[in-house]
């Protein structure tokens, strides 16, 4: 199955189909990453207020932009809106901030990052506190109707400070109830998916509403710490997925980003290494054959890899939490200081 290299957005503009992804890179290694992904032919570079990295990824786009390697309106930049920022009231302030880091005069994409708000407490501080915490561990949450954060991001669009704005970590009624009630439509869903945890249903519901659908952990995350959820040996170590990979003389990753891609999801990779970066985008030139695409629909676990310990228990009943059954396999997590 062809696969086209970017995405058309309700708003008429392109995503491209492949990111990189900068969540846990560290301070010091993303801005040579984002350097290399751009020389590589990347042109979308996905990020977050609470990943602190926006400043380093923003100085090594001017540079690539002063160099005349690439022009700011070829790179589509993804950001989020930390938690901390939901209030109505500093929607606005951490955008302009947000456009400071990042050195750009408006955001390509702009997604809530999670439903569940967090106390903004320490957001004035420096560096901003975007995860205070109670003495047991829990994040202090807030009751932030994340419809009221939406209805600012609306505003931003209308400014011009951003093209289009989406939602990440949301439950499928969730995500409907912005569709409804938005003066401005979601553009795009970002949510953990990969062979082990497919989404056919959610990816299904944004494709009938023309919602793009994009995947972080598309390779089965397997830098994450241990507090993002259950220990597992690694997705890439399948042998069904090994043995495809063979055939094609690909990598195992570049299976699975195929995999996602030729079901129409926009893939996030992440990865400081060059020769990684590079294998990344290396995934337009070969084609999973149907049955292919069967055999990896068969090593379906249903398994999030993602869930949010951090949060604390507690929070798994505040009412905007989207997956309250969680709590069921909950294991005490280590603090947001180990991500």
């Amino acid at each position: 199955m062809a696969v086209r290299p970017s995405v058309r957005l309700l708003n008429g503009h392109s995503m491209p189909i492949v990111g990189l992804g900068t969540w846990l890179s560290k301070i010091g290694e993303v801005g040579n990453a984002v350097r290399v992904a751009l020389d590589a032919g990347y042109r979308h570079i996905d990020t977050a207020q609470n990943y602190y990295n926006e400043e380093e990824i923003g100085e090594a786009l001017e540079e690539k932009v002063n160099e005349g390697k690439v022009k700011r309106e070829d790179v589509f930049i993804t950001t989020k809106l930390a938690m901390a920022g939901m209030a109505p009231e500093n929607v606005k302030k951490e955008t302009l901030l947000s456009l400071k880091r990042l050195r750009t005069d408006y955001i390509d994409l702009y997604l809530i990052h999670h439903p569940v708000s967090i106390s903004d407490e320490g957001m004035s501080e420096e560096p901003p506190v975007r995860f205070p915490k109670y003495k047991n561990g829990a994040l202090k949450t807030s009751f932030i109707d994340p419809l009221d954060t939406w209805r600012e991001m609306e505003k931003l669009v209308d400014e011009g400070l951003v093209r289009a704005i989406g939602l990440s970590n949301v439950n499928k009624q969730q995500l409907q109830r912005i569709f409804e009630k938005a003066r401005i439509k979601p553009a795009n869903l970002q949510v953990e998916c990969h062979a082990w945890f497919p989404q056919y249903e959610m990816a299904e519901f944004c494709e009938k509403r023309g919602i793009a659908f994009s995947a972080y952990g598309p390779i089965g995350s397997p830098g994450r710490p241990p507090v993002e959820g259950p220990a597992t040996p690694p997705l890439m170590d399948e042998p069904a997925l090994k043995e495809i990979a063979s055939k094609h003389e690909k990598t195992v990753a570049q299976v699975l980003l195929r995999n996602l891609m030729q079901r129409g999801i926009i893939v996030l990779p992440k990865s400081v290494t060059p020769e990684r970066i590079k294998s990344n985008f290396q995934v337009m030139d070969f084609e999973l054959s149907p049955e292919e695409m069967d055999i990896i629909k068969g090593i379906n676990k249903e398994l999030r890899l993602f869930q949010f310990n951090y949060y604390g228990k507690q929070n798994f009943l505040h009412p905007f939490f989207p997956w309250p059954e969680l709590a069921q396999s909950y294991q005490p997590g280590q603090g947001m200081e180990q991500l």
